[in-house]
């Protein structure tokens, strides 16, 4: 393991920068931030101060030239995802980028081989599956504790009253393929991959529910077709901020609510017979224990700074240069997710 300290820029100072990569990267071990980059000056300046970082750039291959970086960070525009990547691995950069890694499955497919072509590092930013209840979920599963999966269901919502972005006709969200869906459908693609192994969407419906005039839909249901079992994904405008998620079983069933940060297993009982109303009445006082338990667990963790899964996906990308080892999630995990994304946009 190298114990060399890791010269990283960030490259794109908006939201995402601001609230979760630069603080991260300040407290990252063996990792120095040494600048920042943005076209927008004010706006790299101001971050730069408020962040007490040396050095600002508007002109990333001055940053890249003057820096000699070990490691680029993207949090610009999806659009700019590819062609900053490129240039940071042809200047021998390893390369952490938002989701999704790409517009396309060609830029994708380019990003994939340029790492190659240059020996670096390339990984996309899945945070939720680093939460602890994505991974408690999949350790369930993996433990056997619902039997066989049979059906993964996703439901996420983005209101714009939480997004004042959405409600902004100008921001680029809105020309992305798919729209803001564009940006928001990457999480339960690569989270429904993680359940049921590769997937395909059989079926997309656009929905149009509310008053804003530059959305054409605000909401989208997907039908998936996956190794381990089918499942739905809902991605919504429509009502207050939310993240479920219900994996059906053989055996028992999961549900997951990533906002309140509780996983809790249910059924399993056969209500024929006598009896009925009893085995209701232990079923929901069951439920209710478990949701008090893992909610007073899971906040401990978030106390702790063990609850948010973009520090750790960061945190582990740093490791895998350190080690030599694989990243956290691969290039090419990210350019499936691409792929999935561009045949449901296509279709909206």
């Amino acid at each position: 393991m190298s114990t060399k300290s890791l010269k990283v820029g960030v490259v794109g100072c908006g939201f995402i920068a601001q609230n979760a990569h630069i603080p991260t990267l300040l407290k990252c071990k063996n990792t120095d931030l040494v600048a920042l980059c943005d076209k927008n000056e004010a706006l790299v300046t101001n971050v730069t101060r408020k962040f007490k970082i040396n050095r600002y750039y508007t002109d990333f291959g001055e940053m890249l030239d003057r820096e000699k970086l070990d490691v680029v960070d993207i949090c610009a525009s999806i659009n700019m995802h590819a062609p900053l990547a490129i240039q940071a691995m042809e200047a021998g950069c390893h390369v952490l980028t938002e989701k999704p890694m790409a517009l396309n499955t060609k830029e994708a497919d380019e990003m994939v081989n340029a790492s190659k072509t240059n020996g670096v590092k390339l990984s996309v930013i899945h945070q939720l599956l680093f939460l602890p209840t994505i991974m408690k979920m999949k350790s369930l599963i993996n433990k056997g504790a619902i039997g066989d999966l049979v059906r993964v269901e996703i439901v996420q919502s983005t209101p714009p009253w939480d997004y004042p972005a959405i409600a902004d006709p100008d921001h680029w969200y809105h020309k992305l393929p798919g729209g803001i869906h564009g940006d928001n459908l990457p999480h339960p693609i690569y989270l429904a991959r993680a359940f049921l192994g590769d997937i395909d969407p059989m079926a997309v419906y656009p929905i149009k529910v509310g008053a804003l005039k530059h959305l054409r839909f605000d909401e989208v249901q997907i039908v998936l077709k996956g190794r381990r079992g089918n499942g739905t994904i809902i991605s919504s405008c429509n009502y207050p901020s939310l993240w479920l998620i219900n994996i059906f079983g053989t055996k028992k069933n999961l549900h997951a609510n990533l906002n309140n940060s509780y996983v809790i297993t249910y059924g399993g009982k056969t209500y024929a017979g006598r009896g009925i109303p009893s085995l209701y009445a232990r079923e929901n006082v069951n439920r209710s224990f478990q949701i008090i338990s893992n909610t007073l667990s899971m906040s401990v963790k978030f106390i702790l700074g063990k609850h948010r899964g973009l520090p750790t996906a960061i945190n582990k990308f740093m490791e895998c240069i350190q080690n030599d080892a694989e990243p956290p999630v691969t290039a090419e995990d990210g350019r499936e997710v691409v792929r999935i994304l561009e045949k449901i946009t296509t279709q909206l």
